[in-house]
């Protein structure tokens, strides 16, 4: 399992992003390559952005399913990321939609994270 974001795929210049991402997939071959925040990929306004070759040096290796590849990030915004490049939709066919979590269960998950690092909340709090 190796997980990625924007900068660990995406060079400050030229002919560097390929070589970058590629090591990434080599690294995670025979597991999962999870790209958190992937919409970040999508090119910038400014034309300068070197994400969509980073997205085609994925893209590349996607036909084998080695390694098995994630792309997550929020609804909408991975919404315009797969309609940024026309082949990306069609390589993720499955989308799986996580609700948000409810203020009850973030208490919870807050409460069972402090019991698990030693700590107890107050009696009332």
């Amino acid at each position: 399992f190796v997980e990625v974001q924007r900068s660990d795929l995406v060079a400050e210049h030229v002919g560097q992003t390929g070589p970058k991402t590629r090591k990434m997939i080599e690294q995670a071959r025979g597991g999962v390559l999870f790209v958190d925040e992937a919409y970040r990929l999508v090119k910038s306004t400014d034309g300068k952005d070197f994400g969509p070759e980073a997205i085609e040096e994925i893209m590349q290796d996607m036909t084998t399913g080695d390694p098995l590849v994630i792309m997550a990030g929020y609804r909408d915004d991975m919404g315009k990321f797969l309609e940024a490049n026309a082949g990306l939709a069609r390589r993720f066919p499955i989308t799986i939609d996580f609700p948000n979590y409810s203020t009850k269960e973030l208490a919870a998950i807050f409460e069972l994270k402090l019991h698990k690092a030693g700590f107890r909340l107050a009696h009332g709090v």
